[in-house]
């Protein structure tokens, strides 16, 4: 199956790109994204399912888009 892919901040210096697509098998989570996309799977690594917050375990289907991206802080 096809999905989407937006990696924001500094996540973009992991994988070298914005947006891409990836070809995953069916029955595919957002931890099998995370490792396709060859990001490192972080406790700070924030993932948006079709625009809402989601887990790891989430299940992925043709066509979602996925954003991962870092809380960034500062004060």
């Amino acid at each position: 199956m096809v999905v989407w892919i937006e990696v924001h901040g500094a996540l973009r210096e992991q994988v070298k790109q914005e947006k891409f697509r990836l070809d995953l098998p069916e029955r595919s989570r957002v931890a099998d994204a995370i490792a396709a996309a060859g990001l490192a799977d972080r406790v700070d690594l924030w993932v948006l399912l079709d625009g809402s917050k989601a887990g790891r375990e989430a299940m992925l289907s043709e066509g979602c888009k996925l954003t991962f991206f870092q809380p960034v802080g500062g004060g």
